[in-house]
């Protein structure tokens, strides 16, 4: 229906009486025997039409007397008609600038008078990493919505409903949709409003409640009830405008006098049946919408019997709408505390049926533990006896003070103890491939490029979170932390006869034992006479590991044990892209190269983020440490191919410039219990082997890191410290010594500020882990406001029980680091280092960032209007597309740079996507079009561009597509993997 027949209508009904303008109404729709009662037709197809013209009618009604922002219908503006109009569409939804121009209607000017009302409708969100910023409407103008507002479609109508009952909904108020109060007709058209009040309407509106009330379901329907529950809203709306405006001597509309006097005597009047459907079950969906009515009823009844000023009036109005609400309240509060009490009633049933089970069946109880809760009781008591030391490693070694508490599942609402022995409670997890911190694609060994943070594939095992509807693919359990019980008395002790170089011999002998029992079992006779020989000579050396305390390893519940085992193969099968295989020994590799990855993805995050390192940190952020005691074999080789002990050299080993040696830390520490298993007998090492072990690890390894760092900055300028001084001694020390050792290659000089700062972001990984490994507390400064680098590195040392002056260390292990020292730059990739020949990583190593975009759109538009496909010689117009990761132009969606990918022919985008981004690929379109346009010209945006770089950097990407198009259903016009 157009606008001018509406008016036109209107002006036909402002000229003739109310009733005789409704009887030709219902003539036109040839209803006037339906509701005469002179029709009784069974025939279901004719009911069905006089349904839908039923249904027709009363949108009519609606439009005809709700329908004034017009001007000259009533006292409205230009302006007031396009404020009505954009409050409906963004009733819909939330919607950009340009969505508005193009939905909003125009006037003979061509005009919308969009710019002059916006802003006083609606605020304007600036847009995320995606989409577009977005108009959303002022709450104070959600009052104006009106479901049967005549310019919305059947598709919109049904959106705006949907999604205006859902907002009432989290608001907790009803779901009436009432409507709107309308602006007064102006004195020409003031009679429009008596269609509301007359006989014929009234007669209508009773016959199509009472068809309800006799629960005649084939002549009446939920839209027909709904629009006339609307009408009756509608007139009892302007029965009370009147009455507020004027005496009631003066008002002469008396729609709610005869909706309960017209047919009262036989108990049929329309207010009887408006009583009666509130009950009917299938009208609850309209439950809300009827009680508001009903209220309605009683406000004007009450201000027809006042007397006396009008502003009391609306005071009691608003007092009895009030009191209608708390009733309304009061008894849903009432229902609700009845279901309560209905559930813990049948809890407490349940609860006693299985007392009474177990009590039948005792016998197949008597193998169960104690309660957890004594040990926990007595765990907590010893730790009142330990001192709160904020050291994480050695023998110092603090209290642990995590706790996980109860945790309430978000599925069922269950609140559980986060227990070993209790079942699993589980963090949902997406595993994918990463480039993030890899640099100029130079490989780190053990580095994986994987981050524990593609619509749904099933297959893969990916599914949707479903409370934030996050991409995952597998679950993370939360395992407690098993509080330390180290002995400070026993571990002085030992550390007077348990140094370094005594640990590495320990150590080198039990590997060298594993490796031969290994190797006899896989029949190498000439390895199996060495193995013999070995444990006839050194049998007290290849146990001597145990000497210093072992203890029974901990036992998880066999949910936590599955859950374990579903997060490990999902992170070796995404990470190696290979088939599931839980027997494959780089299973538990890949799980502590991803441990470690996700680390050092936090720690740069918080760094990026000007952060501090703890306190800044969620839950789902907090990383799980993975535990594989039974991949002996694995352990050990992945111990000797790090150079940590002089091991026979190890076939294709990489060179100290190629290793991660936070990788390594994290492999080493989360493996070395491994190397305390006997045959038969499970066993790990005790809390004070324990501290030893992660102590002289920590400081292996970060040895080698600074190392790395010295060898790595060669060819930087010199750069002295103070002339005296113990760090500046121990410093020239070091560097003296590696100079001698360089294969005649030379070390030009270093700084002592530089190796400083380049093993900052390692210690700050390394406390993380350890924070998560042992649950002792970090310093205080660690967690409150981001530290500076120069105030971090004392507190990051004192943590991890490494000396202030890190360069100390070299001198506290002279002997022993000077042979590993010798070992590790004797190798033949340090020399072509040295020399230039062989590219390097140096450190700290910079973060990845996206490439630099220029403001202007057009520099983009016109460096691709050069592009020309490698591939292509004909003059067909192309795609090219800006890699956003590297810069690389591509040319997209055409089939002369398409590829085989997994026996799948691809896009060069998507090619170029798995090489550059392990599969995660940004890409900005830079196709030229050729247009006229006025106005400004386009820019790209800073800030969103920010938003990006630190979804990228958050390995968010693939999230952020899942989650989008979950919510937005958004069908690709293409075949994306073309592209």
């Amino acid at each position: 229906m157009f606008d001018k027949d509406i008016i036109m209508l209107q002006i036909a009904a402002s000229k003739m009486d109310p009733n005789h303008f409704l009887m030709l109404v219902l003539q036109r729709f040839e209803l006037f025997d339906i509701f005469n009662g002179n029709s009784s037709s069974k025939d279901q197809e004719v009911l069905k039409q006089w349904n839908r013209l039923t249904e027709e009618m009363l949108y009519l009604i609606i439009i005809i007397v709700g329908e004034r922002y017009v001007p000259g219908i009533s006292h409205v503006t230009n302006e007031d008609v396009t404020m009505r109009e954009v409050i409906h569409l963004l009733c819909i939804q939330a919607m950009a600038h340009s969505s508005l121009v193009k939905s909003l209607p125009e006037n003979e000017s061509h005009e919308t008078w969009l710019e002059t009302v916006i802003s006083k409708v609606a605020v304007f969100k600036k847009p995320g990493v995606s989409g577009h910023g977005l108009y959303e409407l002022k709450k104070e103008c959600l009052k104006e919505f009106n479901p049967f507002f005549y310019h919305y479609s059947r598709p919109q109508h049904s959106k705006a409903e949907e999604a205006q009952k859902k907002r009432r909904t989290q608001e907790g108020s009803d779901k009436a949709l009432r409507p709107p109060v309308p602006p007064p007709f102006c004195p020409g058209f003031s009679n429009i409003v008596y269609l509301l009040c007359c006989d014929i309407f009234i007669h209508i509106l009773r016959r199509i409640f009472q068809k309800a009330v006799e629960d005649r379901s084939s002549r009446w329907t939920e839209p027909m009830i709904q629009r006339a529950l609307h009408l009756v809203g509608q007139a009892l709306l302007e029965e009370k405008t009147q009455l507020e405006s004027n005496s009631t001597e003066e008002v002469s509309f008396d729609f709610s006098l005869k909706a309960q006097k017209t047919g009262s005597e036989h108990g049929k009047s329309l207010f009887h049946f408006l009583t009666k459907i509130k009950s009917l079950p299938s009208l609850n969906s309209q439950n809300d919408m009827i009680t508001w009515n009903l209220q309605m009823f009683e406000v004007v009844k009450c201000l027809r019997e006042k007397s006396g000023p009008v502003t009391s009036f609306s005071v009691d109005h608003s007092k009895l709408e009030e009191s209608f609400q708390d009733k309304e309240k009061a008894e849903r509060k009432r229902k609700a505390e009845a279901a309560k009490a209905h559930r813990q009633k049948i809890m407490a049933q349940m609860s006693t049926m299985q007392k009474n089970f177990i009590e039948s069946n005792k016998m197949l109880y008597d193998n169960v533990p104690e309660s957890l809760s004594q040990s926990d009781t007595a765990a907590s008591v010893e730790s009142f006896d330990v001192d709160e030391s904020r050291v994480a490693v050695g023998p110092q070694q603090g209290v642990c003070s995590t706790d996980w508490g109860a945790q309430i599942c978000i599925l069922c609402q269950e609140e559980q103890e986060v227990q070993a022995q209790a079942p699993a409670m589980v963090l949902t997890a997406c595993v994918q491939r990463s480039t993030l911190h890899c640099k100029n694609c130079i490989p780190l060994h053990l580095h994986v490029f994987l981050a524990v943070y593609l619509i749904i594939d099933l297959e893969n095992g990916e599914f949707m979170c479903p409370l934030c509807k996050s991409l995952c693919n597998t679950v993370i359990p939360l395992i407690p932390v098993e509080p330390s019980k180290l002995n400070y008395e026993s571990a002085e002790l030992v550390g007077q006869h348990l140094t370094l170089e005594r640990w590495i011999q320990i150590m080198s002998s039990r590997i060298r034992g594993l490796r031969g029992t290994w190797e006899t079992d896989n029949n190498s006779e000439e390895a199996a006479e060495e193995a013999m020989v070995l444990f006839d000579e050194s049998q007290a050396d290849f146990r001597s590991i145990l000497s210093f305390g072992v203890q029974e390893p901990p036992k998880f519940s066999r949910s936590i044990t599955e859950m374990l085992g579903v997060c490990a193969t999902t992170v070796h099968r995404v990470g190696l892209q290979t088939a599931p295989n839980d027997l494959c020994p780089y299973v538990p590799v890949m799980s502590w190269n991803t441990c470690a990855y996700t680390i050092q993805a936090i720690e740069s995050m918080l760094q990026e983020e000007g952060k501090a390192l703890f306190g800044s940190l969620q839950n789902r952020q907090v990383c799980a440490v993975f535990s594989f005691s039974e991949a002996e074999e694995q352990t050990s080789s992945h111990t000797e191919a790090f150079f940590l002990v002089p091991v026979p050299t190890v076939e294709n080993a990489p060179s100290i410039l190629e290793v991660d040696f936070f990788h390594l830390l994290v492999g080493l520490v989360l493996s070395i219990p491994a190397l305390y298993q006997e045959e038969a007998v499970d066993l790990q090492p005790s809390a004070v082997s324990t501290a030893f072990n992660h102590l002289y690890l920590l400081h292996l390894v970060t040895m080698g890191h600074m190392l790395q760092i010295l060898l790595a900055s060669h060819d930087c300028a010199v750069i002295r410290g103070p002339e005296e001084g113990d760090e500046a001694q121990a410093a020239a020390e070091l560097f003296s010594i590696v100079s001698q050792h360089t294969d005649g290659a030379g070390v030009s000089g270093f700084s002592v500020e530089s190796v400083k700062r380049g093993v900052l972001p390692f210690l700050r990984c390394a406390a993380l882990f350890f924070n998560c490994l042992t649950g002792v507390p970090p310093p205080e400064e660690l967690s409150g406001t981001a530290e500076s680098p120069e105030s971090q590195l004392p507190l990051l040392c004192s943590y991890l029980s490494l000396p202030s002056n890190l360069f100390q260390l070299f001198q506290d292990h002279r002997d022993v680091v000077t042979t590993l020292i010798k070992r590790w730059c004797g190798d033949a990739a340090i020399s072509k280092a040295l020399k230039g020949e062989m590219q390097i990583i140096r450190y700290p190593r910079k973060r990845n960032r996206l490439i630099d975009l220029p403001e202007d759109y057009s520099v983009l538009l016109n460096q691709a209007s050069h592009f020309k496909c490698p591939n292509s010689s004909d003059d067909e117009r192309k795609h090219p597309t800006l890699c956003l990761l590297c810069g690389v132009m591509l040319c997209a969606q055409s089939p002369c740079c398409q590829q085989q990918l997994n026996g799948e022919e691809v896009g060069a985008c998507t090619v170029h996507a798995t090489i550059c981004g392990a599969g995660v690929g940004m890409f900005l379109s830079c196709i030229c079009l050729c247009f006229a346009r006025r106005g400004n010209p386009l820019h790209l945006c800073p800030e969103r561009y920010r938003k990006l770089l630190h979804m990228w950097q958050q390995h968010c990407i693939l999230e952020e597509i899942a989650r989008s198009l979950e919510l937005l259903n958004v069908m690709f016009p293409f075949e994306w993997q073309m592209l």
